[in-house]
């Protein structure tokens, strides 16, 4: 079977919840965990960004390896999941879920099929849009 690699740099986020807004003094700790699919046995997990608060900056690389007919798939998707990490738990504060076939479409206008491309997205909050936005 034909496989490709496939690069995920998690540079950013931008205007993520604030999980600890009734403690305005409390620092906003975020990380990410990212996967396909959900998968356990892929997934990655950022350093934890302890300076931008609702906007954290990571420039994290995650790599896979896939079959080529994945890239075409729709039903494979990239997970990335925010998490504001506090005493004694983590709160989920959104997630991105996008197609493998849509991040190789995208990268392919972008970059002519060469190099890098930068795209970004935005951010799920259960079933509706929150107003952050993720850079990959």
């Amino acid at each position: 079977m034909e496989c490709r690699e496939l690069e995920i740099t998690l540079i950013s986020a931008q205007n993520l919840e604030n999980a600890r807004k009734k403690k305005k003094k409390k620092r906003v700790r975020v990380y990410a965990k990212i996967s396909l699919g959900g998968n356990l046995r892929t997934q990655n997990t950022t350093p934890v960004d302890k300076e931008g608060q609702t906007n954290p900056v990571w420039n994290f690389t995650a790599v896979y390896t896939v079959g080529k007919n994945a890239v075409k798939s729709h039903e494979i998707k990239l997970l990335i999941q925010f998490f504001c990490i506090r005493t004694s738990q983590e709160t989920n504060i959104g997630e991105l879920s996008v197609s493998l076939a849509e991040l190789f479409n995208c990268f392919n206008a972008l970059s002519k099929g060469e190099g890098a491309a930068k795209v970004n997205y935005p951010v799920k909050r259960g079933d509706d849009d929150s107003p952050g936005e993720v850079s990959l």
